[in-house]
This record gives C-alpha cells, structure tokens and sequence, in this order.
C-alpha cells in the first residue's frame, strides 16, 4: 500500500528496503537517500536510478556515510562511478548441484530421454561446456542415492540404462517444489547446559560448525564453554564469567566487491602518496573526489592520523598489523586488509587455525571489509619469545 502511495506522489518520503530498487519504475521519486555504503557499485546504480526513473528525468542520490570508514568506501564508489566502472559479473561455470535439481524436477513432470534432455542442458550457456561423464554422474546419483546403516536412501529418479529413460520417483515432485534454488537452508544449534539438560538457547548454524572444543562465547548475560558439538546441538558447561572470545558475526548485509574493495585500496594508495609528499588532502579530495569541505577535512584528519600513528596507509599493496590490550587484559591482533569481507574472512579462518596449532590454545578470529581481528588471549597466555613479536604500537609489511 505504501509502494502504492508513493508511485502516486501521495507519500512524501519512504524509508525502504532493499526491495524497493528491484525494478519499480516510480516516477514521482526526486531524489534517493542511501544510508550508509551499498558494497557494490551496481547496487548504488541501481538504487540511485530509481529517482526521475521517467523520460527526460536525471536520477539523483544523496549518500550519507555512518562512520568515517565507510565516508572512504562512499569516496571510492562515486570514484567508479565517475569513471564509469561496474562490478564484475561472476557465472558459475556447469553447476552441478543445479543441474541435480533439474533434472529431478524435469524427470517428476514427464519421462525424459537422456541424450535429448543432454542436449537440451547443453544448449544453456553455463553447461555449454558439460561433459558427458559429469551428466552421467549427476543421473547416477540421483537414480541411486547414498549409503547409510539402513541401506541407500534418497533415490529420487529411475534411470532405465537399456533405453535411455528418465523419470521421477514417487516424492520427487514434492522435492523439486520444496527444495529447488541454490541458498543453503542454515538452520539453528540447540545449546544445552551438562550435566542438567538444561537448555540455555540457539547459535547459528555456521557459528556452531566453527567452533571447537573449549571455545568460550556469550550466550544472553552470561559465558559458556564449548564441551562438544553434536548434530544440532552444542552441548556446555559454565565458563564461571570468563570473557568470551570473538566469533564471526553473520549479518545479512552484503560482502563488498572485489572490484569496490580494489578501488577503496587505489583510493587510500593515492592518499598515502599525497602525505608523503607533503601535499595537501583536504584539497585533493575536494578538487579530484568532488567531496563536501566538510567531508573531506574530516577524511584528511583520519589519514593524518593513521598515516602517524601507524607509519602507512593500509592497502592491498600495504598491509599493516597491530596490536593492542583490551580491558580484560587480552591482546587483540589486528591486520588491516581492505580485500573484503570474503577475502578476509577465509584468511582469517586459516591464520586462526595456524596459530591454534603453532601455539597449541584455541583463538578466535573475526572479519570485516577492511581488517582481520584475532583475539590472542591474555598477556600470560601468548608466548610472543616462541613465534610473533611485534611492536606495542605498530608493524609494517
């Protein structure tokens, strides 16, 4: 009813979601205010388009940042789209999984011949390139599904090998309908308190799997550590109020792009230069980036900073740790990175992983768009002589 209202110019403003930019050609919009960065190029392109979306009309937008992290990510994306870049688009060569699922749902609605429903998968551009073997494993699977104690189970077609025949399974029309898409289903992580049974309350899947034995994280008011995890449940005792370690937060906000978080790396690469040279920033992003005096005094004072404090400017080029002493005493190491969230993420997981084993106790990581933060425990408990030594303040590769 709203979308209603604003498309006849009833409605003077609109606070939207994401849904909103899909595609809805409302003329009676002047103007778009995006808070905080899009983390694509495309994204913002798409949102700004929605204003004046009419003949004749010119779309415009207004981005206010949050943070001073993301005024440098906003900078950056009027960067690319100044000079007129886009996201890269990535199409997943021959899925697999995809081609199971069609395949269940082909054979459920009618029998199929297996050469022409072969040639009719590879006329699509991403199986262009499938062989035949892969198609004959994919049908193999599904006509006999997998091994357990009880036998095999989840056979989903009928595959008649003598003439080449495809057909579904009674329940694999029920399967297509309900299972179809490629966005995992996560389900949720029972938490139970040993000895009592006593349920304490639900951790996401994801969060669930990481974790290991020995793991300290919070739950509500209080801190509980991981004795074991089992199918769907993550069974613990109580931590007795020790601080909790950082796991990897999952949010439903967009990882950046490797092409915006490219430019964001550019971008502070040519700040670095700009102060080692001793110019002026303020006005280099006011005359080149078109930023406000506001914006851009403040962009200048938070390199300034950085560029003092930690001797560079960290970039894809540059990368910059430090460390640091948290209230509980604990040393939190961090390696600025601006590779993105899906970059940093994985790196993490596997820095995390080879301090576990090179110092023998459990860490915990966690990721962002520009850094990695790995939580090395208290002072006493990282034994800095046996591996890592880095400055209080600063260490620069």
């Amino acid at each position: 009813m709203r979308k209603i209202g604003l498309k006849r110019g009833e409605l003077k403003a609109l606070v939207a979601t994401a849904s909103l930019e899909l595609g809805i050609d409302i003329g009676s919009i002047n103007l778009v205010c995006q808070l905080g960065s899009t983390r694509s190029i495309a994204t913002l392109l798409q949102r700004v388009g929605r204003a004046e979306h009419q003949r004749g009309g010119l779309p415009k937008g207004r981005i206010f940042p949050l943070s001073r992290d993301e005024l440098i990510e906003c900078a950056a994306l009027l960067g690319c789209v100044r000079r007129g870049e886009l996201d890269r688009l990535s199409i997943p060569e021959k899925p697999l999984d995809v081609l199971a699922q069609q395949v269940v749902a082909a054979a459920s609605t009618e029998d199929w011949d297996e050469n022409k429903f072969f040639a009719l998968v590879r006329s699509a551009w991403p199986y262009r390139n499938l062989t035949r073997e892969e198609f004959d494993n994919v049908v193999k699977m599904l006509a006999e599904g997998f091994s357990t104690k009880r036998g095999r189970r989840a056979a989903l077609i009928h595959h008649d090998a003598v003439n080449h025949r495809l057909r579904g399974r009674r329940g694999a029309r029920l399967v297509a309908l309900t299972s179809g898409g490629a966005i995992p289903d996560n389900a949720d992580y029972r938490v139970v308190l040993e000895p009592s049974e006593t349920f304490v309350g639900t951790v996401n899947e994801d969060f669930a799997v990481e974790s290991l034995a020995g793991d300290i994280f919070q739950l509500g008011n209080a801190s509980w550590r991981i004795l074991r995890v089992n199918s769907g449940v993550v069974r613990v005792e109580d931590a007795k109020g020790q601080p909790p370690g950082i796991p990897f937060w999952l949010g439903e906000a967009p990882a950046r792009t490797a092409e915006l978080s490219q430019a964001v790396s550019i971008f502070r690469a040519e700040i670095e230069r700009l102060l080692s040279d001793g110019k002026d920033v303020c006005d280099w992003l006011v005359s080149e980036m078109k930023l406000s005096a506001e914006a851009a005094q403040q962009l200048s004072d938070y390199f300034a900073d950085a560029y003092r404090s930690l001797g560079a400017i960290p970039s894809q080029r540059t990368l910059v740790m430090e460390r640091f002493f948290d209230e509980s005493g604990g040393m939190q190491l961090v390696l600025h990175a601006p590779f993105g969230t899906r970059i940093n993420r994985a790196w993490g997981l596997a820095l995390r992983k080879r301090f576990c084993r090179s110092f023998n106790f459990e860490l915990q990581a966690a990721a962002t768009d520009d850094a990695i933060v790995i939580s090395l425990g208290t002072q006493h408990s990282f034994p800095l002589e046996e591996g890592l030594s880095l400055p209080q303040s600063q260490n620069r590769s």
